[in-house]
């Protein structure tokens, strides 16, 4: 450290002293032709060949870069696809072993979700119609998991299938009927309301 810390006290000194020369001195016009011919000297030039090689070898990498991620999002798209048609996230079981009856089962699925989420916004106020509710479709939700839990032992798969479809059915038979009554309760109560603020106070 301190060999560097003299050296540059050096030539501080050295350019302050100086420093008249400095101002007054301009170096040679041919300096800077001297300079540059030695440094085209010193630097090898690369013939343009090998600079083409160069570049071949990193577009080829580059497009399957690109290629595999292409490649990439359309298979998590066409995964996503599947998940959505025939329920693979839902049920992988019934999905890979009966491709045939997966869509049908998906859909009453996700039907049977859509009618429960309405149910639960209209049956926000009546919480023990809601129980009331939630026993009835339990009964047949447990029927269908016995069900499902038989298919793969099931010497008639195909019978059994469509009793887990009818099982189905009737969850959305007993959703739909459940949501015309929180309707029809609902509409009740709105009626009432109108007639209580549109009667005349005395």
């Amino acid at each position: 450290m301190k060999n560097s810390s003299d050296k540059k006290d050096r030539l501080e000194r050295f350019v302050r002293d100086n420093r008249d020369g400095f101002d007054t001195f301009l170096p040679q016009d041919s300096l800077w032709s001297q300079i540059e011919s030695q440094l085209h000297h010193e630097i090898p030039i690369v013939p343009e060949k090998s600079k083409k090689k160069l570049r071949r070898l990193s577009s080829p990498y580059f497009d399957w870069r690109i290629a595999a991620g292409v490649f990439l999002a359309l298979g998590i798209g066409f995964l996503v696809y599947l998940n959505n048609e025939y329920g693979l996230a839902r049920d992988p079981r019934v999905a890979l072993k009966v491709p045939t009856y997966a869509r049908e089962l998906n859909q009453y699925n996700v039907a049977i979700d859509q009618k429960r989420e309405e149910i639960i916004k209209l049956a926000k106020d009546n919480p023990e119609l809601y129980k009331d509710f939630a026993s009835d479709l339990e009964s047949l939700e447990v029927s269908y998991k016995n069900l499902r839990s038989n298919l793969a032992n099931a010497p008639n798969q195909e019978a059994l299938l469509e009793a887990m479809v009818q099982n189905l059915q009737w969850q959305v038979d007993l959703l739909n009927q459940q949501l015309d009554i929180l309707q029809r309760i609902n509409q009740v109560k709105n009626d009432n309301e109108k007639e209580n603020n549109s009667a005349p106070v005395i």
